[in-house]
């Protein structure tokens, strides 16, 4: 039958292999629908060879083998995993790609185009030009379908070569981990490299599903979410999906990354700290309470440029999910803590700010800086995951996510993966010509994925060894000459 209809079947299922079901968020079609490539980009010649026996290595570890496992459909037509009970050469624990393109990274039409830092904020180069260096040559993600038809494990390895530089890709369905999970499997990577194996710790269990009471809501909530009001009804939802659905899956797209240098975050964020204190002690409010990150004043920053460039209506909503990690509420409590025993998986949950276009642009960046900070403080407690992930489990809609706002809102996401410590990586044992104790780290990280690509998804990748920011996104064409208008316009105000 699969074969009338043009349908590959799925491999034969082993005899002996680990079976686990997919767990609560690995279900989700935000997941399902994304394949990742991340490239590191390292301006040193590095052992291809001792890469891959390093993350080989870990994955083979008690507690990591989840990552070297395959996905199989059940007789019910269920999605599972399939962990081979024993890692071989011809069932890898990694896939595994090797590619010495034998000349510098300059001559290399793809490798030629990685973007260079710039010393003002400034849109740079496509990340889509090294998809040829993060995928197989011509290959398009379709999701995790691309992993059903193949006895193929979820985590691999890709290593592009240079006279001159390493471009080195780790490769994964969405199933595997989000972001934070990324975070222990690189730091676990690393640690091997470095033969500091005493200090990779064995991952939580994975057999049970430790946010299945939360997924079936078994445990009741113990308070309403802070934005219940501003839930989106039907009609809403259905004007939104036909504004925001037409941009993300037909309107054409330009994939872009962002620089914002040192030189210039830090002058914002250090100005939006001394409007707020100065805010607090005209209102007689404790000073030492006012606090805001690095990637909440890049986060507010993103956001001012985009509502600024698209010249809105300023009574117009603009909406901005930011992606957080479930880990830090739930510990102690679903998961044990993460220094003991990570979840290395996904465990997501959403911070939602709601803004007027008018505020964006005519309030200073700290007010807005100060509503990202506070939606996070608010949205992020145990009890507000609950919250909100009861009102995605009883929606009517069916969407993996609880849209708030109104039918005519603009939408913004962002997905920072600056946690994961990408850019603090240190390969030096991977050197093939050693250079003392002279660190080896990414000078620039990017990431490619697919199918689903929103509208306005922003990654925040982290900040380089030079004090870079480095973002990207995928937005309708033309807009993206609007955004470096807006750029240059306020790096001549500031």
């Amino acid at each position: 039958m699969n074969l009338l209809f043009g349908r590959k079947p799925g491999p034969a299922h082993i005899p002996g292999d680990r079976i686990v079901p997919l767990h609560f968020f690995e279900k989700s079609p935000l997941v399902q629908g994304n394949n990742f490539a991340v490239s590191l980009v390292f301006d040193d010649v590095l052992d291809p060879e001792k890469l891959r026996e390093s993350l080989e290595g870990l994955v083979k570890r008690e507690g990591w083998q989840r990552l070297g496992g395959r996905l199989r459909k059940n007789a019910a037509g269920e999605i599972e995993w399939h962990i081979p009970a024993e890692f071989t050469a011809e069932r890898p624990a990694i896939a595994f790609a090797h590619i010495d393109h034998g000349m510098s990274a300059a001559s290399h039409p793809a490798a030629s185009k990685i973007p260079q830092p710039s010393t003002w904020p400034a849109v740079l180069g496509d990340p889509d030009n090294l998809a040829d260096l993060a995928w197989e040559a011509g290959y398009q993600p379709g999701g995790i379908s691309d992993y059903l038809t193949s006895d193929r494990p979820v985590l691999g390895l890709r290593v592009n070569s240079f006279t001159d530089k390493t471009i080195v890709v780790l490769q994964w369905q969405h199933v595997a981990f989000d972001a934070l999970g990324m975070q222990y499997v690189v730091a676990g990577w690393s640690s091997m490299l470095w033969g500091k194996t005493e200090q990779i710790p064995t991952p939580c269990g994975f057999d049970t599903d430790p946010f299945d009471a939360m997924a079936k809501g078994s445990r009741p909530i113990t308070e309403q979410h802070v934005l219940s009001d501003k839930r989106v009804g039907f009609g809403g939802l259905l004007q939104w999906g036909l504004g925001y659905g037409v941009d993300m899956l037909v309107r054409a797209k330009e994939n872009r990354m962002v620089c914002i240098p040192e030189t210039y975050w830090r002058v914002q964020l250090d100005k939006a700290l001394e409007e707020l204190r100065a805010e607090a002690i005209a209102k007689g409010e404790d000073v030492s309470k006012v606090f805001l990150t690095e990637n909440d004043i890049l986060t507010a920053w993103t956001i001012r440029c985009i509502v600024n460039s698209m010249e809105m209506n300023s009574d117009r909503t603009v909406a901005t999910s930011i992606a957080m990690s479930l880990r830090k509420a739930f510990e102690g409590d679903l998961i044990p803590p993460s220094d003991e025993h990570p979840y290395v998986g996904n465990a997501y949950g959403w911070a939602n700010v709601l803004v007027k276009a008018g505020d964006v642009s005519s309030k200073p960046l700290s007010w807005l800086a100060r509503q990202v900070r506070r939606a996070i403080n608010e949205q992020g407690t145990r009890e507000q995951h609950e919250a909100y992930h009861d009102m995605v489990r009883t929606s009517y809609s069916g969407l993996p996510v609880i849209v708030f706002g109104d039918g005519t809102m603009a939408q913004i996401g962002f997905s920072n993966w600056s946690k994961a410590g990408l850019f603090d990586l240190d390969f030096a044992p991977a050197r093939k010509t050693a250079k003392g104790d002279v660190p080896c780290r990414p000078s620039y990280v990017q990431e490619n994925h697919g199918p689903i690509k929103p509208a306005d998804g922003w990654f925040i990748f982290g900040k380089d060894e030079k004090g870079n920011y480095w973002s990207s996104a995928c937005r309708v064409k033309g807009q993206w000459a609007k955004f470096q208008a807006q750029i240059d316009d306020d790096f001549k105000d500031a």
